[in-house]
Formats: C-alpha cells, sequence, structure tokens
C-alpha cells in the first residue's frame, strides 16, 4: 500500500509574491510574470505585487507598463524609497531624465542614506551638464557607502573629464581595491529593502 500524499496548501498571496521575486532574480522572467498576474487577479491593489511586476516589465522591455505599474505601486504605499529609487531606473533607461531625477530626490527625502539613489542621481547631474551636483551626489554615495563601487568609478570619470587627474587616479585604485571584494559592481537596480545589488 502506498503511502498517502502530503497534504498541500494553496499559497498566501504574500507567499507566492516572494515566490515570483525568487524566480525573477534567478531569471525565470516567465514564471514570475504568471504569479504576479495571478497574484493580481485576486488582488489589483496589491502594492508590493504591482511593484514587482513593474521592475519586471522593465526588465523585459516594456518601459511604458513599467512605469505605470510601479507608479500605481508608490500611490498605494508612497513611503518606499527603494520603490522610488527603481522607478528613477526605469525612466532614466527610458531617457526621461528630469522625471528619473525628481523620482530619486523623491527616494532620498523618504530615506537621506539611501546610497544607491545618491549615485544615480550623480550620473543625472552629469548627464544634464551640472558637474558640481554630480560630484556631491557621489561624494556622498562614497560616504554613506565606503565600498560603493559605481559611485568611486563614476566620481573617476567625473573628475578626469575635469581635468582632476591625480583624484580621478585615486578614485580608480580604490575602484581596484574594492573589486576583489565583490564579484559584481554595486547594482543599481535594488528590489525590495536592499541599497545595494538585487535584493528581495
Amino acid at each position: 500500500m502506498e503511502p498517502p500524499e502530503p497534504p498541500t496548501r494553496e499559497l498566501t498571496l504574500e507567499e507566492a509574491v516572494t515566490l515570483a521575486i525568487v524566480l525573477q532574480r534567478d531569471g525565470q522572467l516567465a514564471e514570475a510574470q504568471e504569479l504576479y498576474r495571478r497574484v493580481l487577479d485576486q488582488a489589483p491593489h496589491h502594492a508590493r505585487a504591482l511593484h514587482y511586476a513593474g521592475v519586471l516589465a522593465h526588465q523585459q522591455g516594456r518601459s511604458h507598463d513599467a512605469v505605470a505599474l510601479v507608479e500605481r505601486s508608490l500611490a498605494l504605499s508612497p513611503g518606499q524609497a527603494d520603490w522610488c529609487s527603481n522607478l528613477g531606473i526605469i525612466l532614466q533607461s527610458d531617457g526621461k531624465l528630469e522625471a528619473a531625477i525628481d523620482a530619486y530626490r523623491r527616494a532620498i527625502a523618504i530615506d537621506p542614506g539611501h546610497a544607491n539613489a545618491h549615485s544615480n542621481l550623480g550620473v543625472l547631474w552629469r548627464a544634464t551638464g551640472r558637474p558640481s551636483e554630480a560630484e556631491a551626489a557621489y561624494r556622498t554615495a562614497i560616504r554613506l557607502n565606503p565600498d560603493h563601487i559605481d559611485a568611486y568609478t563614476n566620481l573617476g570619470i567625473l573628475l578626469n573629464g575635469l581635468q582632476r587627474t591625480e583624484e580621478a587616479a585615486a578614485c580608480y585604485c580604490k575602484v581596484i581595491t574594492l573589486r576583489p571584494q565583490h564579484r559584481e559592481a554595486n547594482g543599481r537596480s535594488s528590489l525590495g529593502s536592499g541599497r545595494g545589488s538585487v535584493t528581495s
């Protein structure tokens, strides 16, 4: 006689979203998308599902859908600094620089210690011809996270462009020193509560 099948149960909505995030992080985007769809069919105002579905849409190159979903998530849960920063990333990749600046500034207003938002804001200050603001933003990111490779790299590029070559070289040396400690540079997208590479 075969043993009875163990009882199964439905995932809760929160468990389903968490599983979708894990699938998303592991590159199983179609499976994650299906889980988000199921959650949002049952709970159309589930802020967390909306947000990560938006990040997924960005990963799939659907920037219009990504912005709409992330903005809906922020309308429901406006105090999420990481979510504002992610909105900035999506807008930045879509060439909407001023809107991205606003999103990063909103993230910093919620959490002044958000190093990634400061670093990404620096990129946009430089891109829009504001090198002094860019330098200040990079240095703030480094003060908040002394191992922030992106901030050192971008500061080095900025300083080199300003003919401040010795300072630029010091930044590049710092990047070389930090690189063995990090298999990847600090990510610009932070899924969830982390301020570094992709987290849930």
